[in-house]
């Protein structure tokens, strides 16, 4: 009776270490696995909201160039109309690589004719090397975190 339980033990352990290595089947980081198929389907990228993109942009300017509201407000219809421009170019299907390049290239000259009436000339070349690189925008968008980092701290120091 004590031999068979422990020979029943036995076969118990050797067998849940056998289960337990899952020989012959490849798994990640071998060769010869494949990942599972995706249960999401790709889905076509989507247009961004030209309202809120314009009026982002209008504030950035505002600050980095202390524009008057009158020319933010300005400046925010003339981004407004581009924004809507480009992305009907960029997004349509059935336009080539070199078609989209053309017809934004022609947008941002339209913009800029536009812009010169306002601006002068050193608020209109920052405002197109700003959307051509964009590198004021991302140090725009990391101050404000940070100061959304700072206030919400605030906030909680003051219930603690």
């Amino acid at each position: 009776m004590i031999k068979s339980f422990i020979i029943l033990v036995f076969f118990c352990c050797i067998a849940t270490n056998l289960l337990g290595q899952n020989y012959g089947v490849p798994q990640r980081g071998q060769r010869g696995y494949s990942p599972p198929p995706r249960t999401t389907e790709a889905t076509e990228p989507t247009p961004p909201d030209v309202f809120l993109l314009s009026q982002e942009r209008a504030n950035m300017y505002q600050e980095l160039m202390t524009l008057d509201n009158f020319q933010k407000e300005i400046l925010k219809s003339f981004l407004q109309d581009y924004y809507k421009k480009t992305s009907s170019i960029a997004f349509d299907a059935n336009l080539k690589i070199e078609d989209k390049q053309k017809g934004v290239n022609a947008e941002k000259k339209v913009l800029e004719k536009k812009l010169l009436d306002i601006f002068s000339v050193e608020q209109v070349e920052i405002i197109m090397t700003e959307e051509q690189f964009g590198t004021k925008s991302k140090e725009f968008k990391k101050e404000k975190r940070k100061e959304e980092k700072k206030k919400r701290k605030e906030k909680t120091k003051r219930k603690a």
